[in-house]
């Protein structure tokens, strides 16, 4: 049947499929989803199929591809946040999946990056005067005089040429001496106000007159140790007394008799006896021995104010009633220490002393033999390299008649200053040594304690032809002392990355009781050591020095840098002190001087004396001071105040860049300098999380570092102010990797197993190894504010007839505490 039916039928196979992106229902996290699988699906047919530069890109081709956050990880480097990632590991694309392998539980160190965000640092302009000749050195031995026209006892004369090496006297001592050694009644009656440079032989120039005036005395039989002490010195600090002792010792070993002169001549003048001693009294040394020492007899006595002033209240035996001699050496000093009243004490007992004596010999109760001369007066003379106010006052209530002596140009005489009174109020300008070269280097707060090693290096290395040169480096605090003396002579190269949680309290209270007494009776001697070396400065010595070590130690410390007797040594040396080595004290080889920390009190002054450790006597010398970006305005300021009034000559400091200078220290092409720096600032960081005693003592350094810049006074405010420092950037100069904040948090957070724990912790938990509770009272953050209190109190009972004052001394550079303990304890 034919039907004529017609099938349309498609040949087309293909299916159309649902429509996925059309769906409105369900939740929209499933749309989500749906809309991502056909994001992905697009993707990958476009992979498959190449593109033709006809067709259109779609937007997301355009898109470039993440880049790492470089700049936020560069920030939180200084920043110094928990998470950072060491500066050594790349970065990943953002893109790429992340891996499943479990990461390890191990903290992160943070590594912060020296040469990254310091402030900008201005190129010290170079100096005008390159045709300007050096000029002669203003300290030197004067060749148009000898001390034998100075009228000096041929027998000193012999011994200063012969034993001393001595050969012409310095310009101070040409202008002393005629004066001290003047027969005429007119000038022998009168006190001595003696100023002079630093390092110019003012120790001399009082030595050699006393000595000559005691001499004649050796001539009659009846004399002997028993007739007491005729003359007395007094020194500010232990460490100046110690040297004039040891000056006084060295004139005392003279001969007596002329070489040519025999015993058995004809012409032989009267057998001299060796009855002059010197004795030392100083604050540390047992007061028994001083006793019996001074039952014998001490013709010449060398003293601190505070024994001194002890004796002459509590020892009868000290017989002083016929002194013909009182100096006081460093009266700047003297006054800044607060020793005003106990020096008007000693001048009291001293007089009271010689009205007893005089009494018993007219009333006939003396047992001693022959005559004395009681009319004559105790002469008083009075050293000081400035006349401050201070040092103005001083004089008036010690000094009679006063004459003023100053050394001046060689073709100037000594009569000219002699006779010159002493005018209240003078001002009187205080310069360095003409010979010296004092350089200056600003650098970053980061770089402080690289370029402090690149900087001995550097010094080192130009010292080698020279065997015993020496270096002193001045620091704020006695904490900072320690911190750089036991950071240099402890940290190696070699060390692996500790970790922080080794050196916990977990083993520490593991230990047994024995362990932990063994452990606390080795802190003491570990804080007595002086002596170290460090591997970044091969062959040299290293020695600290500061007020808060035993009499013993300091003594010990001072000669080990000083080479003893032999006067040379054969390694360099580098002491790290407070002030309480700026004053007096004739270092010999000393090269160079480096003010790591800015003087905090005595401005210029302090800077000059400072510096005069070095350049002595003639001799060359550097001074190289460390300023920070917001310190530049003290290089003008210093030069101002140090502008010489009675020549043309003017004062410049020459400035060094950052970079030469570590480039000097660390050698290297390039910036290869910097790699270098950076290694030895990770050595240094690794010392400090080697342990908890090295992370205690770099936090206390910063902190007692912190607590001392903050002691300047407000005429330099608006150059030195704590507001002005990167804390972070100084923490990194006190090796620390922890943020400044860290380091202030007494307890709690992160930081608690790092830092010291607070009073109340450390009472709740006596049995932690630390010590016992009076060291851990001692090394606590109070100690400092028990001390500024007792040194004000001291101040309010100088106003009610006290016997102590303060007179506005720092307590963080006091030069002797054995009065402060005492106070402490009771």
């Amino acid at each position: 049947m034919d039907d004529d039916l017609v099938l349309n039928i498609a040949t087309d196979d293909h299916v159309p499929s649902k429509h996925i992106s059309g769906k409105k229902g369900g939740r929209w996290t499933e749309r989500l989803k749906v809309k991502r699988t056909l994001k992905r699906k697009v993707r990958t047919d476009e992979k498959k199929v190449p593109s033709s530069s006809s067709t259109p890109s779609t937007p997301a081709e355009d898109r470039p591809r993440k880049k790492a956050r470089v700049e936020s990880v560069q920030r939180s480097k200084d920043t110094a946040q928990p998470t950072e990632r060491s500066p050594q590991a790349p970065s990943k694309p953002s893109n790429q999946p992340k891996a499943s392998v479990p990461q390890p539980a191990r903290p992160t160190q943070i590594i912060s990056s020296l040469f990254s965000y310091n402030p900008k640092v201005d190129l010290p302009a170079s100096p005008q005067t390159n045709d300007v000749k050096p000029s002669a050195p203003s300290n030197a031995p004067l060749d148009s005089s000898t001390f034998a026209g100075l009228g000096l006892n041929p027998l000193l004369i012999s011994h200063l040429t012969g034993k001393m090496s001595i050969q012409k006297p310095t310009a101070i001592q040409r202008a002393a001496l005629p004066v001290l050694l003047s027969p005429l009644p007119s000038k022998a009656s009168r006190d001595v106000f003696l100023q002079s440079q630093t390092g110019s032989g003012k120790t001399l120039s009082y030595l050699l007159p006393i000595i000559q005036d005691l001499l004649p005395l050796s001539s009659l039989s009846y004399i002997d140790r028993s007739i007491g002490t005729l003359a007395i010195i007094i020194a500010p600090t232990r460490e100046l007394a110690k040297q004039i002792s040891d000056v006084l010792e060295a004139l005392l070993k003279m001969r007596l008799r002329a070489e040519d002169e025999s015993a058995d001549s004809a012409d032989a003048s009267a057998p001299m006896t060796r009855w002059l001693v010197s004795g030392l009294l100083i604050g540390g040394a047992t007061r028994t021995h001083e006793k019996a020492r001074l039952r014998k007899g001490l013709p010449i006595l060398v003293s601190t104010p505070g024994r001194l002033l002890d004796h002459l209240q509590n020892t009868s035996s000290f017989n002083v009633g016929k002194c013909r001699w009182l100096v006081l050496d460093e009266a700047d000093q003297l006054m800044e220490l607060g020793f005003e009243e106990t020096i008007k004490g000693i001048i009291q007992g001293l007089d009271g002393r010689r009205r007893l004596a005089q009494q018993a010999m007219a009333e006939g109760r003396s047992t001693e033999v022959g005559t004395w001369d009681w009319e004559r007066r105790r002469r008083t003379v009075l050293c000081s390299a400035t006349i401050r106010e201070d040092v103005q006052k001083l004089a008036g209530t010690t000094l009679i008649e006063p004459l003023m002596v100053k050394a001046t140009e060689a073709d100037k005489e000594e009569s000219s200053n002699a006779d010159k009174s002493l005018v209240t109020g003078a001002t009187e300008s205080f310069t360095p040594p003409s010979q010296l070269a004092q350089n200056f280097v600003t650098v970053p707060l980061k770089l402080r304690l690289v370029s402090l090693v690149a900087l001995l290096r550097k010094l080192v290395t130009e010292t080698q032809v020279r065997k015993g040169a020496k270096i002193i480096v001045f620091l704020s605090c006695t904490d900072s002392v320690d911190f750089h003396f036991n950071l240099l002579g402890g940290s190696t190269m070699g060390d692996p990355e500790p970790e922080p949680e080794a050196s916990g309290s977990d083993s520490d209270e593991n230990d047994s009781d024995e362990e932990k007494e063994g452990k606390s009776s080795e802190k003491p001697k570990q804080l007595e050591k002086v002596e170290a070396t460090c591997p970044l400065l091969p062959d040299v010595k290293i020695y600290r020095l500061h007020g808060s070590l035993t009499t013993g130690a300091r003594l010990a410390a001072l000669k080990g840098f000083a080479g003893g007797k032999k006067q040379v040594q054969e390694a360099p040396a580098v002491l790290f002190c407070t002030s309480v080595a700026s004053r007096g004290l004739d270092l010999p080889l000393v090269r160079a001087v480096v003010q790591y920390d800015l003087p905090t009190e005595g401005g210029a002054t302090e800077y000059v004396h400072r510096v005069g450790r070095t350049a002595r006597a003639g001799k060359g010398g550097e001074a190289w001071s460390f300023v920070a970006p917001s310190e530049v305005a003290w290089v003008k300021w210093v030069e101002g105040k140090m502008q010489g009034e009675e020549s043309n000559a003017t004062v410049h400091l020459r400035g060094v860049p950052v970079e030469d200078l570590l480039r000097s220290g660390f050698g290297g092409r390039g910036s290869e300098f910097e790699q270098r720096a950076t290694e030895i600032q990770l050595a240094f960081e690794r010392w400090v999380l080697r342990n908890k005693d090295n992370a205690n003592l770099a936090r206390k350094a910063f902190l007692s570092h912190m607590r001392a810049y903050s002691t300047h006074p407000s005429s330099e405010k608006h150059i030195f102010h704590i507001r002005n420092l990167h804390m972070g950037h100084l923490a990194k100069a006190f090796a620390l990797r922890d943020a400044p904040k860290a380091v202030k948090v007494a307890h709690g957070g992160s930081a608690k197993k790092n830092l010291p724990k607070t009073k109340s912790h450390r009472e709740s938990n006596k049995e932690k190894p630390a010590g016992s509770k009076e060291w851990e009272r001692d090394h606590s953050g109070d100690a400092e504010r028990r001390m500024q209190a007792v040194v004000r109190a001291q101040g309010r009972l100088t106003k009610q007839g006290g016997v102590m004052a303060s007179m506005g001394a720092s307590e963080f550079q006091i030069s002797g505490t054995a009065e402060l303990e005492k106070m402490l304890a009771r």
